[in-house]
């Protein structure tokens, strides 16, 4: 009778112990994995943040306020012409407007009817008047006067292929870039302003 509590108490003992060796498993095995449930937010990791491409020349800082009259079009060959268009509010006058290319300058007042552009209108100049518009090379620049050195009186400009020869002047106006020329299209034959006139790579 006394040894029945005594084999009771080793049955106890056994079974604590089982016990005890189980939790470690348990443990181990219940362990909450980290990563189990995790949202993966996708592009978590830094990626390469895209640039804007940048243009083959410096474009002007903050050019000088465009005026009125913008060069918009020119059309090579001996039938072509360059636009000279008024994108302002009120008609503007041409006499005493140059336009130049190369070594010709004519006063526009001469060449177009009315010697004015009404608001929102635009003139032809025949590449005849100004000496030629040559796909090769040219330029086509506009003055406020007659003095077509001066880079206060420059107020539109745009040069193609080998150029011409008021590059400098514009740049001097900050309203081209110097050295800067467009390369046109020979499939189109022309060249057309789309956005900045002082960005040559706004013309196609």
């Amino acid at each position: 009778m006394r040894r029945r509590p005594l084999a009771l108490f080793a049955v106890l003992v056994v079974l604590v112990g089982a016990c005890g060796g189980g939790d470690d498993g348990e443990d181990d095995a219940t362990a909450p994995d980290d990563n189990v449930g995790a949202s993966v937010v996708e592009g978590s990791e830094q990626e390469p943040v895209a640039t804007a491409p940048t243009t083959t020349v410096t474009i002007p800082p903050e050019a000088t306020e465009i005026p009125d009259l913008q060069i918009v079009f020119v059309e090579f060959g001996e039938a072509g012409y360059v636009v000279v268009a008024n994108q302002g509010d009120d008609s503007a006058q041409l006499s005493g407007i140059h336009l130049c290319q190369l070594s010709v300058c004519i006063d526009l007042g001469t060449v177009v009817d009315g010697a004015a552009i009404a608001a929102g209108d635009s003139a032809e100049i025949a590449a005849a008047t100004i000496g030629g518009l040559s796909i090769a090379g040219g330029e086509a620049a506009l003055f406020s006067s007659g003095d077509v050195t001066d880079p206060d009186a420059i107020v539109a400009f745009v040069q193609w292929g080998t150029g011409g020869s008021r590059g400098e002047v514009a740049a001097a106006a900050r309203i081209w870039p110097a050295g800067a020329s467009v390369e046109p299209d020979p499939a189109f034959n022309s060249i057309e302003l789309y956005g900045d006139p002082a960005d040559p790579e706004s013309w196609s």
